[in-house]
């Protein structure tokens, strides 16, 4: 991935590779190894010892249980980028400690993210087209097997996993806090020299459309209703433009946190510096309350 972002004779193999379906597992100095995607669930060991589940679709997830054995709520958390060359680069752990800031009726679905060069983005890849429905019915199973109400699921992620919370939240209906979300690859692929790898055709359609077509669809659907759900962000990071552009038709449905922290110099800052919020937004949620509507600012 390094050398790609250098050289374009390796961009094009790495490219041409993802979109064959092989995904980047193991690096040393002088060796890069791919392994074909119906592989994956075969070589990775943490499936093999069972710690992660596979679902009928082919979703690799592991659900985490109370200790109080009673499950009436869940959260489910989408994991950010990790660029380390193992497997579980896709399914980097977020919020590993949450289990104790939430609610003790409260289970916890992590959902890994395989796909794409840096991730899928939980969303649906030109090899993958439908892997967003994978993910959604990985969801609604888990929800139906243990009985929990809809009001009772909260979508979590930072980063590559915001865009999934806010992509699955509004697609299926389901509150989220979504941190900083990545809603368009125009800053990565203009500043960063496509740093994501989203300009080759490895996404069938670019983030910025999608959300725009999708945030343009519940607005009409659900006008002027408050969709319980939080945006966390801050102006000082180089998303917030594109996310405020694009989220505009909603902006009066969500709640949206712009954190004003000075020590918030870049995207990646967001969610270390805001874990305060996070956790406050995700109990209010989980537990019935609501926050204000619009933007508020916030430490």
């Amino acid at each position: 991935m390094k050398l790609a972002l250098k050289n374009r004779d390796a961009k094009d193999l790495l490219i041409r590779l993802t979109n064959l379906g092989y995904s980047l597992y193991y690096n040393t100095a002088d060796e890069s190894r791919f392994i074909r995607h119906d592989r994956i669930v075969h070589h990775w060991p943490a499936v093999k010892d069972e710690s992660f589940q596979v679902s009928d679709d082919g979703i690799v997830h592991q659900l985490e249980f109370p200790e109080s054995g009673t499950i009436s709520r869940l959260v489910v958390i989408f994991s950010p980028i990790n660029s380390k060359p193992r497997l579980i680069r896709y399914f980097r752990p977020s919020f590993a400690t949450l289990m104790k800031y939430v609610p003790r009726d409260t289970a916890i679905l992590r959902v890994a993210d395989v796909g794409g060069v840096k991730g899928a983005f939980y969303l649906d890849t030109s090899f993958m087209p439908d892997n967003s429905s994978r993910i959604r019915r990985l969801i609604q199973s888990t929800v139906a097997e243990h009985g929990i109400e809809a009001p009772n699921v909260v979508l979590f992620g930072a980063s590559k996993g915001g865009t999934g919370a806010l992509y699955h939240g509004l697609t299926g209906g389901w509150k989220f806090v979504s941190v900083d979300p990545i809603v368009t690859d125009s800053w990565y692929e203009q500043y960063e020299n496509d740093y994501h790898f989203t300009a080759q055709g490895v996404f069938p359609r670019p983030k910025q459309e999608v959300f725009t077509e999708l945030v343009g669809r519940i607005s009409s659907e659900r006008r002027g209703e408050s969709l319980n759900s939080v945006i966390v962000t801050s102006s000082r990071s180089p998303q917030y433009p594109y996310t405020s552009e694009i989220i505009h038709p909603l902006r009066n449905s969500l709640s949206v946190l712009d954190s004003g922290n000075p020590n918030i110099l870049k995207h990646p800052d967001v969610a270390p510096k805001t874990i305060y919020a996070q956790v406050m937004a995700i109990n209010t949620l989980l537990l019935g309350f609501s926050l204000p509507l619009g933007e508020s600012a916030v430490p």
